[in-house]
């Protein structure tokens, strides 16, 4: 499946790698993905909202 990440980093709240992308409309949420990063293939997956950890619990545990 074709896509285009437009922007990426790491989500220190949520402890996790996140990157923004455009992929087809009809991807399914916890769609196994692949994203190319300097040359090496990272796994991730279709998430359907913003990770965000709105209360900072995690930064606080």
């Amino acid at each position: 499946m074709p896509g285009r990440v437009t922007s990426g980093g790491y989500g220190y709240t949520v402890e996790r790698s996140i990157a923004y992308a455009y992929v087809p409309s009809n991807t399914a949420v916890g769609t196994p993905i692949e994203v190319e990063i300097f040359g090496t293939w990272v796994a991730g997956e279709i998430a359907k909202d913003p990770l965000y950890d709105p209360k900072g619990e995690k930064i606080r545990s």
